[in-house]
């Protein structure tokens, strides 16, 4: 999450004070400025602009919308409440890590999202070529 500090405005009447990775990220933001009596508006979108065509296995980020006079009061609110990034913070060693390097056997696959979808149609194209030549076959 990032908190936008200038007045980047969206029609004449919003002005955007935090940008959220995903949709879940932007909800909590939502609920946390609802809870102190700020409405939100909450716009897909990527950095750079507006998300078109964006699909369902995409990231989905938004910008995060409020009216100019509640602008600094939800900045100031998301600025107390919101915790530094865990993943700066010291993760502490796993208890068995010490032990990874002496394990045997090949390492676990790390397929994509892609490569799944990839092999899923393979597998369903085969399948019905398979069907294809038996129904051929059979008649």
């Amino acid at each position: 999450m990032e908190i936008i500090d200038a007045d980047a405005r969206s029609g004449e009447d919003l002005v955007q004070i935090a940008f959220a990775d995903t949709r879940e990220e932007a909800a909590l933001i939502r609920g946390l400025l609802r809870e102190d009596g700020i409405p939100s508006l909450a716009k897909q979108s990527s950095i750079n602009g507006p998300a078109l065509g964006a699909g369902l296995l995409t990231r989905s980020p938004r910008r995060i919308y409020v009216r100019p006079d509640h602008a600094d009061r939800a900045r100031t609110l998301l600025g107390e409440t919101m915790v530094e990034d865990p993943r700066e913070a010291e993760i502490p060693e796993p208890a068995n890590a010490a032990h990874l390097a002496d394990a045997a056997g090949r390492p676990p696959r790390d397929y994509s999202l892609f490569g799944a979808y990839a092999r899923a149609w393979i597998v369903a194209a085969l399948v019905l070529g398979v069907a294809l030549v038996v129904f051929l076959l059979l008649h």
